[in-house]
């Protein structure tokens, strides 16, 4: 007995000191600044402030500060707020959290964020499995190692029916380490699918005349920095020859339009660094191989946290590409499925999807659909920060999902992938058109000023008014919507009365149930409001 409470309590203290990705942000705090200007940036460049956005300018993105950078702000009288005042305190909460749900022997796997070891035992364990081991259909393979070398794995789910070479989709996933979610949405893929596969009689069709490939974790040295030393890294752990900062934004480091100008850096430090060269990170060098070995691929999904999008080519520019219809086509009916397994919304667009995101130069997604002649596609998972024009939101806590949202988040992914395996098989897909519909409600012809055309797109980078409502930007096609022809457009509304009235209140997808989720109330003097119905 006393042997074993030694053991405990060394345990215990084992544990208890052995996370310290907290460490890097003690005494740190997180803000945003009010007006800021290039001069700023220069100064606080040189106190060493760190961006959390991934766009190329501090301009556009909270940041991450220590006490004399707060000193330097007030003695300048630039305004600012406090969005996470004590850092380190809210990672090492999360962690407890973690660890709490961990030891609960009746949570689901899916509770609670998974360590490296953890995913991979999971896996194996699916792979070992009886039935699997019958079937043959999921199998393990490791495809090359890492910087540090960890191994990096890719797992082929495959029939032994069907016609060969069969149309291959490819799901990467984890190339910026502290998206957490994103392993565990390419794990629950890899435990699911097969449940498709043997027992459901539509999907085995489907999945008997496609091969799908899972990279569930493309940046497993990343992701254990994350775990053990440093929760917000981002990048891989390579060392950068003539700088002491460490790691390459593995997203940034694909060989097409590589050293762009969007969201790009040659600074080593930066969390947008794009390496020394095309595939000069050990980790996209063997998954860009291994892509491009496979035979017959038509898809592909590339998937990050957060923002609640899906994403066409090209990432690096908004020109249309020559597959724009089916990409907006299948775009917009994985938009459906995934928004529609929760009655979360999630939106379509290409390039910035209406400036909701940013365009990267080097990216995975625009190297596959320009280097492979494959589609592919950028999911965002939750949550949808850019529903909400909050200057106090945390963007860090968004790289964390709260442990209730993290089988949600799965599930819906998966409802998105299953839009894509479809599409493989049937190989063919309506693009919606027209603002004529009557049964969907997203869209916006009807209204008291008459032939406004569709869905009005609202500024969500201005503060709302007073009483709530939005500006409107000038009208134009809802994400994903391709115009017949017979929507007309506006650039302006007068107010039909001094008093606003409800025109239409429209749930922003278009879904028929209204009784909870994203709604926009739309009034008579050009303005939007916005209401989470609970």
């Amino acid at each position: 007995m006393r042997f074993f409470l030694i053991l405990l309590l060394a345990f215990t203290f084992f544990i208890a000191h052995s996370q310290k990705n907290s460490d890097p942000y003690i005494n740190k705090s997180l803000i945003k600044v009010h007006s800021i200007n290039e001069a700023i940036v220069d100064s606080l460049s040189e106190f060493n402030a760190i961006p959390i956005s991934c766009r190329g300018s501090m301009l556009e993105s909270n940041l991450i500060v220590d006490s004399l950078i707060i000193a330097w702000l007030n003695n300048n009288n630039i305004p600012f707020s406090i969005i996470q005042n004590n850092m380190a305190k809210m990672i090492n909460q999360e962690m407890d959290n973690i660890k709490k749900i961990k030891y609960q022997r009746s949570s689901n796997w899916y509770s609670s964020y998974r360590e490296l070891d953890e995913i991979e035992d999971k896996i194996d364990e699916i792979v070992a499995s009886e039935f699997n081991q019958k079937t043959g259909y999921v199998t393990k393979e490791v495809i090359g190692q890492s910087y540090e070398g960890r191994d990096i794995w890719a797992i082929k789910l495959s029939s032994v029916n069907g016609t060969d070479p069969k149309p291959a989709i490819v799901i990467s996933g984890c190339q910026h380490a502290r998206e957490w979610i994103t392993p565990m949405a390419t794990t629950y893929l890899i435990e699911h699918l097969p449940g498709l596969y043997y027992y459901d009689d539509d999907f085995n069709i489907f999945l008997n005349e496609a091969d799908v490939y899972i990279i569930p974790i493309v940046n497993p040295d990343g992701y254990v920095y994350t775990w053990e030393k440093d929760r917000w890294w981002r990048k891989n752990r390579q060392i950068n020859l003539g700088s002491d900062c460490v790691g390459t934004d593995l997203n940034r480091n694909w060989d097409f339009d590589w050293n762009g100008e969007q969201s790009t850096s040659q600074d080593p430090c930066s969390y947008i660094y794009v390496g020394s060269g095309p595939f000069s990170a050990p980790e996209t060098s063997v998954v860009s191989q291994y892509i491009s070995s496979i035979p017959n691929l038509v898809n592909h999904i590339d998937v990050h946290s957060y923002s609640s999008l899906i994403v066409g080519p090209w990432s690096s520019s908004d020109e249309p590409t020559e597959d724009n219809d089916e990409i907006f086509c299948l775009g917009i009916q994985m938009q459906a499925a995934v928004s529609n397994t929760n009655d979360y919304p999630y939106l379509f667009g290409t390039g910035t999807v209406n400036n909701l995101l940013y365009l990267i130069s080097g990216g995975m997604v625009d190297w596959i659909y320009g280097g492979l002649s494959s589609l592919s596609f950028l999911y965002e998972l939750r949550p949808a920060s850019l529903y909400y024009f909050d200057s106090n939101w945390n963007g860090l806590l968004a790289f964390d999902n709260s442990e209730e949202e993290i089988l949600p988040a799965c599930e819906e992914f998966f409802q998105g992938v299953k839009e894509m395996i479809k599409w493989t098989y049937l190989e063919n897909c309506e693009v919606a058109t027209g603002c004529s519909d009557p049964a969907a409600e997203n869209y916006y012809c009807n209204t008291l000023e008459g032939e406004m055309g569709c869905l009005y797109i609202v500024d969500v980078n201005t503060p709302p008014q007073a009483n709530g409502s939005y500006n409107l930007l000038e009208y134009s096609l809802p994400l994903g919507f391709i115009d017949d022809g017979s929507c007309i457009y506006s650039s302006s509304t007068e107010s039909l009365d001094q008093n606003k009235l409800i025109i239409k209140s429209i749930d922003i997808l278009g879904r028929q149930s209204d009784s909870k989720g994203l709604r926009m109330e739309i009034y008579d003097n050009g303005t939007v409001e916005k209401k989470h119905i609970y």
